[in-house]
């Protein structure tokens, strides 16, 4: 079936403003009579009082017949008084009755007028049925009503009487005592009951946003009513403002076949077979799930203006539905509703039940239509008091309504007249651009060079008169709209599906070499993903929501692409803008790089802006010189407040407003409320380019399912052609008709347009240049960043090698310069010292991993030797077996630890003496030399010391902390590089800093507490561990240290050990120095014999250097005191000295005075060297008092001559050791027993006089004051500090007692440092 489009001009009967409600003046309280005044009321008195007194007093007859006179004189006037007071109110009554009665009458004549006035006009307006058909037939009264007409959907049933205007009387000062007059109020009544209500009218139903409207009587009579009030509404309302929709049983089809003519009933959006789907299905339910798209849609819209996202007027510019149920003889059926909190009225439909009795009517009706035979009663419900109206129903037959279908069947009502109603159905993107077929693109048509007015500008829907909308992005000097702009649009008002479909019309009209496009969704992605692969696309940016590190990479990248365009045109000449570059590059430089027009869309941009507020600055810097640079910018967002423009919005001269949240956000946009007042239907909207152009339009549908290609007419006319049209769908006539509805949204499946022509663009051409990479990977390996391995005569190493010291760690990114390519950390530079900064579970061990392993796949153990301190969590020991470590030590592992530290301290020693003996002067020098094969004492060219808990050094290591700023402070110069992770920069001391040149920063808890940038460092995540911000203010990603390509972070301990063993298998060298400690039993062959050492005692091994500890006893240490608790070995200790001792000296030169409380040293001291025992503090004092009295003598006197006191001599007699084993049992209870010696420790060392005493460091921090103990530590004795309670506190400067295993202890001595050694078991 053919159609024609009508066109509506405007409307030439307008219906009349509603009538006012009217007061009619209540009628006057007229008094009965007037009583007169006091005077009036005395003077009879007086008369009669006078007449008595003169008759009676005065005794003469001339008073007594004057009294009489004045008596009947007095009579006669208060009669005359009475009656003509009597008749002046009779006379005002009548006179005001008159005047009410004439103003009544005017009124009758005013309201006569008015009715027939009414009469007049209210038979154009609604017409009888008989005089539709002219109506149809007349252009300027066909569909006539629009939607914010008063008379909208108010349709006439039949003629009779019906309220017409709100009538009056004014409220009555009347009471008790004064009446209305009765007349008078009659006549008011009368007057008021004749004109409410008017007569032979045409009685009128309303059906906009009713809900439910039940029609009650026989079938017959309902059925009348119900084809007169659908051929009234289907003449007077067009299609597109009022839709129609049939619920009828199949048994009862024959009396509403006529309706399927009408175009109401036909649903665009829905086809069956070649025509338009009817809106007709057997049952409620079965006709809600037909039409359940539209229901869907109402009620959604509904919800936002309930919610206060549309104001509530905007429901009367939406269209209205009006749905038959014809379920007479039965309950009636509510239509199922999409969202059962949204009412029929607030959807805008309306429900007619056809119904045989009243009580099957449904639970709440709005408007209620009784019908018998010709006579109709109809009650509005909606108020607290019903309106009434009743008459006669108009007689319309099935044919007449069947004819009247007919005529309305072709016809459809053209674009331009739908000035408040929406376009319908979907906008052809296809139709738009010319092509037949999306799925056979034609691209060298299609990206054929374009006129300078063509080039940019592209269709984007279509307008009310049906007329493509252009978008031309060129700038307003080239006669183009832009180039920037701003898209605004509430959820659901199609604002993804517009940007999708300015995206594609710009990609399929222009080839990659003139456009390249940035896609940046700040939420979710998919608007933009299926434009991925698009040759066009130089990024495709979602899901930054949350996102901090993403968002800056945005905005840096962005940035860098300007800066970058700039430059291009500078080095190109300084050529002025883009179309002077693109004209020299066609002409004279063919060399020239293209650089393609730059097309940025921004979608959710107000929340980018919240994210980061800098994005403003760049906004701007793009709308100053993006006409110059070629790019364009387009920002979107649901909402928009002036505010958040700050100044962007003189550069967006094109805006596309779509329906909004608020009049408010149109008026920013637009700077009217129009698109607040759009339809709510996806797509519709306004562009608007400064004061010059104003379109309403609806955007074409590119996500719609691939249907083909367009169906072109033939050139061949093959006559009509005729095809069955039945009333219900052809499709759905199969159905179950007690389906259930499905409880799953049903979607169209398949190829779309978008996706049909993207996968024709995707391989048609070169890509452009990214300007967005893919972020950072979450997990990257060794072997991917810097790979791949290979096995040769340095063992396995990694392709990516690059010079000394160069490590590869992962991977970085630039994106400013739209660049990612491996990092790597030099650590010849900036001291040759790194720290690597992060908080707890950030990758900080992992990175010094993944470095230990980069090192030993980049270098050989020659080249590079590697030491570890694993003072967290033990992370490091995997890495021990790799040849190129010397050794790892764990916190727990104390002498490991200070013992890796003393070793790299005597390496750095060592490298100063080699710098000073062979004049190296750099450590390229050393390198070379060492390569050379010139230097052989150093294992290792170079040293890394890994330090992970760079912290817990002054929390548990205060001792090494000075040794470690010392490597620090001296190592960078000589090849030993120090790398350290820690979890915050005050970890390491203000003074040592600054030896830190290169910083590495993971997340920190606190990233106020950067040094780099704190910025920046707000945006590293707890989701992306390995995340680092390096010192050039560049992000990267640490490499797992895992060379099988398996980006798995589980169980990377076995994976490290493995790769460990298999670089050891395959280098076949010399590894790194290993890290000696001492041994736990020192036996005495290995330490120095007499012949070594005639005179000095070897006593233990000394752990900083791995030497024997010797003790001079008669030299430089004089005396030893040794403190340790039981079983740690100080009494073996002492037999050792004796021992020693005796090998090297003879009894004349020695001899022992032996205090063994315990007798340990029973039989340790031959006969010929033992000068006395005691073993209890009696015997002692004893001992001691016979050793004073021959130091007494060694002592000068008073007579000696000058030249005999030579120093150290006391005249004779071998030397006297006094050897004392737990000393703090001879103290006990306060006892002294070695009280005599105090006199001569101060003179020891001249006399011949030498102690070597033990004691327990229980209650050696009182025992240390006493005399004797304080004699020998003043005198300058060394002493041996072993095992024992840390709670004794300072018991020499800087040391602490603590638990060490048997035979371990600190030696103090004078002048030197404290170190630990390992002392030599002597087994008994």
């Amino acid at each position: 079936m053919s159609t024609r489009l009508i066109h509506r001009p405007a409307r030439a009967t307008r219906p009349p403003a509603a009538s006012e409600a009217r007061i009619i003046e209540a009628p006057p309280n007229l008094p009965e009579g007037k009583a007169g005044n006091i005077a009036m009321s005395l003077l009879p008195i007086a008369g009669v009082m006078s007449s008595v007194v003169m008759m009676t007093v005065v005794r003469n007859s001339q008073f007594a017949g004057l009294g009489a006179i004045i008596l009947v004189v007095t009579v006669i006037g208060s009669l005359t008084l009475v009656f003509s007071q009597r008749g002046k109110a009779q006379r005002t009554r009548r006179t005001q009755r008159e005047a009410y009665l004439a103003y009544l009458e005017d009124l009758r004549d005013e309201l006569s007028a008015a009715e027939r006035e009414r009469r007049e006009r209210a038979e154009i307006l609604n017409p009888p049925s008989p005089a539709l058909y002219d109506i149809v037939r007349d252009p300027a009264r066909l569909w006539e009503r629009r939607r914010v007409d008063g008379d909208f959907l108010r349709v006439r049933v039949g003629t009779g009487e019906m309220p017409v205007r709100d009538l009056k009387i004014a409220e009555q000062g009347s009471s008790v005592l004064t009446p209305p007059d009765p007349f008078m109020l009659n006549e008011a009544s009368a007057l008021m009951a004749r004109f409410r209500t008017g007569t032979e009218l045409p009685l009128t139903v309303p059906l906009d946003r009713v809900g439910n409207i039940s029609v009650i009587g026989p079938r017959e009579d309902c059925l009348r009513a119900a084809r007169g009030l659908l051929v009234q509404a289907a003449a007077l309302h067009a299609p597109d403002d009022v839709a129609m929709a049939l619920a009828v049983p199949g048994d009862r089809l024959a009396d509403w076949e006529w309706a399927k003519w009408l175009p109401h009933l036909l649903d665009a959006e829905q086809l069956d077979g070649p025509v338009a789907a009817r809106r007709i299905a057997p049952s409620a339910p079965q006709l809600a799930r037909q039409i359940g798209a539209e229901l869907r849609r109402r009620a959604s819209y509904a919800a936002e203006v309930r919610r206060g996202l549309s104001d509530n007027d905007a429901l009367s510019m939406t269209s209205r539905m009006l749905v038959v149920a014809d379920g007479h003889g039965e309950d009636a059926v509510d239509l199922p509703r999409p969202d059962e909190a949204v009412g029929l009225r607030e959807m805008g439909v309306t429900v007619l039940h056809l119904l045989e009795q009243r009580v099957q009517e449904p639970g709440h009706v709005g408007v209620r239509i009784t019908v018998d035979g010709d006579q109709v009663i109809i009650e509005d419900l909606r108020e607290q008091e019903p309106v009434i109206a009743h008459g006669t129903v108009d007689e319309v037959s099935i044919p007449f309504a069947e004819g009247l279908a007919r005529m309305l069947a072709p016809l459809r009502l053209s674009a331009e007249s739908l000035t408040d109603a929406p376009l319908t159905g979907p906008v052809d993107f296809a139709k738009l651009l010319g092509v037949d077929d999306v799925a056979q693109l034609d691209l060298s048509h299609l990206w054929a060079p374009r006129g300078e007015r063509a080039f940019l500008r592209v269709p984007i829907g279509l307008n009310d008169s049906h007329e493509p909308v252009l978008l031309d992005l060129k700038e307003s000097s080239e006669l183009g709209m832009g180039p920037h702009g701003l898209c605004v649009g509430a959820t659901g008002s199609g604002k993804s599906e517009l940007l999708r479909t300015i995206v594609l019309a710009l990609a399929a009209t222009h080839p990659p070499e003139d456009l390249a496009l940035v896609l940046v969704d700040y939420k979710g992605g998919a608007t933009f993903a299926p434009f991925a692969n698009l040759p066009h696309v130089a990024g495709v940016i979602t899901n930054l929501e949350n996102q901090a590190g993403l968002v800056e990479r945005v905005h840096a990248s962005l940035a860098g692409e300007v800066k970058r365009r700039q430059q291009v045109l500078k080095d190109a000449g300084n050529v002025a803008d883009i179309g002077d570059y693109a004209a020299l590059r066609a002409s004279r430089r063919p060399d020239l790089e293209a650089l393609p027009h730059l097309f940025v869309v921004i979608d959710e941009f107000g929340e980018l802006l919240t994210a980061k507020p800098d994005f403003i600055d760049l906004f701007l810097s793009i709308g100053r010189i993006g006409r110059s640079i070629g790019v364009h910018l387009l920002l979107s967002s649901q909402r928009i407040e002036g505010g958040h423009l700050k100044g962007l919005d003189t550069y967006l001269s094109y805006r596309l407003g779509l329906r909004t949240f608020s009049a408010d956000e149109s008026r920013t946009v637009l700077d009217t409320a129009d698109a607040f007042h759009l339809p709510p239907l996806p797509g519709f909207g306004y562009l608007k380019v400064d004061t010059s152009h104003y379109d309403r339009f609806k955007a074409s549908y590119v996500s719609g399912a691939y249907r083909g290609p367009v169906q072109r007419p033939d050139d061949e006319d093959s006559g009509p052609l005729a095809l069955p049209y039945d009333t219900f769908n052809t499709l759905s006539a199969e159905d179950d008709a007690d389906a259930q509805e499905p409880t799953v949204r049903r979607r169209e499946m398949g190829p779309t347009e978008l996706g049909v022509m993207v996968e024709q663009l995707a391989n048609a051409a070169g890509t452009v240049r990214r300007i967005w990479l893919p972020p950072l990977p979450d997990a990257i390996t060794l072997d991917t960043v810097a790979g791949p391995l290979d096995v040769g005569t340095r063992g396995m190493q990694l392709a990516g090698r690059r010079g000394p010291l160069e490590v590869p760690l992962g991977l970085l990114d630039d994106p400013a310069r739209q660049w990612q390519s491996q990092w790597y950390l030099d650590l010849t530079v900036a001291g040759g010292h790194a720290a690597v900064i992060g908080g707890p579970q950030s990758g900080k061990t992992t990175l010094l991993r993944t470095l230990v392993l980069s090192l030993a796949l980049t270098h050989t153990p020659q080249e590079v030797g590697v030491y570890g301190l694993d003072l967290v969590g033990g992370g490091l020991a995997a890495l021990s077996g790799l040849p190129h470590v010397g050794g790892v030590a764990g916190r727990v592992d104390r002498e490991r630890v200070a013992r890796t530290v003393d070793e790299v301290r005597n390496m750095l020693a060592a490298r100063e003496d080699l710098f000073r003996e062979h004049g190296i002067d750099s450590v390229d020098q050393l390198r070379g030399l060492h390569a050379a094969g010139r230097l052989p004492q150093l294992a290792s060219a170079e040293i890394v010391l890994v330090i992970d808990g760079f912290g817990a050094l002054r929390d548990d290591f205060e001792e090494l902390e000075d040794d470690i700023a010392d490597i620090l402070q001296r190592g960078g110069g000589y090849g030993i590089h120090v790398v350290a992770g820690m979890l915050r920069w005050n970890d390491v001391r203000i003074a040592v800093q600054s030896n830190f040149g290169t910083r590495v920063e993971l997340r920190l808890n606190d990233p106020s507490e950067s040094s780099i940038d704190s910025k920046l460092a707000v945006t590293l995540s707890p989701d992306e561990p390995g995340r680092v911000l390096t010192n050039g203010k560049l992000f990267a990603q640490v490499a797992l240290p895992r060379t099988d390509s398996l980006a798995d972070t589980a169980d990377m301990g076995a994976v490290l050990e493995r790769a460990a063993r298999t670089i050891r298998a395959t280098w076949s060298g010399e590894v790194a120095q290993p890290v000696r400690v001492l041994p736990h039993l020192l036996e005495p062959h290995l330490l120095p014999g007499p012949v070594a050492e005639p005179q000095r005692v070897p006593i233990g091994l000394d752990q900083t250097r791995l030497e024997p500890m010797l003790l001079d006893l008669f030299q430089h240490d004089q005396h030893l005191l040794i403190m340790g608790d039981s079983e740690c070995g100080k009494t073996n200790l002492l037999k050792t000295i004796a021992a020693g001792l005796i090998e090297r000296y003879s009894e004349d030169e020695l001899v022992f005075a032996v205090m063994d409380p315990r007798r340990s040293l029973r039989g340790a001291i031959p006969e010929e060297f033992n000068g006395g025992y005691a073993y209890n503090a009696k015997l002692c004092a004893g001992l001691a008092a016979g050793i004073a009295g021959v130091l007494d003598k060694r002592l000068p006197d008073d007579s000696a001559r000058l030249e005999d006191l030579e120093p150290g001599s006391w005249g004779g007699g071998p030397r006297i050791v006094v050897l004392v084993d737990d000393y703090d049992i001879l103290t006990t209870a306060g006892q002294e027993p070695l009280e005599p010696f105090l006199p001569y420790i101060p003179s020891a060392v001249d006399i011949g006089l030498h102690f070597v005493l033990t004691r327990r460091v229980a209650g050696a921090s009182r025992g240390i004051y006493e005399p004797l103990v304080q004699g020998l530590r003043e005198s300058g004795s060394s002493a041996l500090l072993m095992a024992g309670d840390r709670g004794e506190g300072q018991l020499f400067p800087g040391v602490y007692a603590s638990w060490q295993p048997p035979g371990r202890g600190v030696l103090i001595r004078r002048g030197q440092s404290n170190r630990l050694i390992q002392t030599v078991y002597s087994p008994a």
